[in-house]
């Protein structure tokens, strides 16, 4: 076993090296043995080989202010850059996601509405007067305009929306619940003074949850992971609370537990080697004792005191 883990090493390192064009194939043969090579064999069926290569020292995330008419106040400011930074590590770590390059996120910060608006317009998209903030995939930018007194809610605004742009960036096909979700989950994240970080209840989440569970009034998982995009964003527009708090509901319920972070590090890994969303078939698969015990675990967890999540 170590001869044979030796072997890949060496061949991945030759791999590394190797010139771009060059296509490598992994397969195993009739006795079990994995064999690289740069032709597939007709015999047996093969994968190809991508290595994740990362020159040393290269920056893996980028974060640049390119207008900035406000400051958030008492430190907030560079905390929030700082929370950034590690919403990316917290990607990369636990849920195994690596651009393999340099991450980017462009920040565009205005004092003003009409501003904000106009910034948006000039670059192709609606300017909805309900925005506080929108990122924009295509260039990695996030627009946040000063739409509350409080910093700590503008802050939050930050956050979300460049959580957004950099999932984009590590998961382009990651499902409209799951971008929400997590944007949602880490909006809240914040640095303690012992360097720790620490992520709380959305704001009112945990509250409307319990009540629509008391009413039954809310969405099973098995009804709503079943969404399409399409299907998600037609709820939101009928429902609006109900599909974003179920999506930050159930992201917060995985995160919390290793068995949901391995769930969901396994999904977006699916998501990165096929591009196609998950589907029941699959989480049920990949949740321990399936879908039920998941829906099961779920409602035990909203109807309990949420508690804050430390890294």
């Amino acid at each position: 076993m170590r001869q044979l883990l030796a072997r890949v090493i060496a061949f991945l390192a030759l791999v590394a090296a190797a010139p771009c064009q060059a296509e490598i194939y992994q397969w195993r043969d009739a006795n079990g043995k994995l064999h690289f090579g740069d032709r597939p064999p007709r015999e047996a069926p093969a994968e190809k080989v991508i290595p994740k290569v990362q020159s040393p020292g290269m920056e893996t995330l980028k974060i640049e202010t390119h207008l900035q008419e406000f400051t958030l106040g008492n430190g907030l400011h560079e905390q929030t850059l700082t929370a950034i930074q590690h919403i990316h590590d917290r990607y990369r770590q636990d849920l195994g996601l690596d651009l393999r390059g340099t991450a980017e996120v462009n920040l565009y910060l205005f004092s003003e509405q009409d501003s904000f608006v106009e910034w948006m317009e000039a670059r192709g998209a609606k300017g909805n007067p309900n925005y506080a903030g929108v990122f924009l995939p295509a260039t990695n930018e996030v627009g946040v305009w000063r739409w509350s007194a409080s910093d700590e809610q503008v802050a939050q605004t930050i956050l979300h929306e460049s959580s957004h742009v950099l999932l984009f960036q590590l998961s382009p096909a990651s499902p409209v619940w799951l971008h929400e979700g997590l944007a949602q989950y880490f909006q809240t994240l914040k640095i303690l003074p012992n360097g720790q970080t620490v992520v709380t209840a959305l704001p009112g989440a945990e509250t409307r949850i319990q009540t629509w569970i008391e009413k039954q009034k809310l969405i099973t998982l098995r009804q709503y992971l079943s969404l399409d995009d399409q299907a998600w964003r037609k709820m939101a527009h009928q429902l609006n609370a109900i599909p974003y708090t179920v999506a930050w509901g159930t992201t917060a319920f995985l995160m919390s537990k290793p068995v949901g972070r391995s769930t969901l590090r396994q999904l977006l890994q699916d998501l990165e080697k096929t591009d196609r969303r998950p589907t029941l078939q699959r989480i049920d698969h990949l949740y321990p004792g399936g879908l039920s015990r998941m829906e099961y675990d779920f409602f035990r967890w909203a109807q309990s005191d949420m508690q804050p999540h430390q890294y």
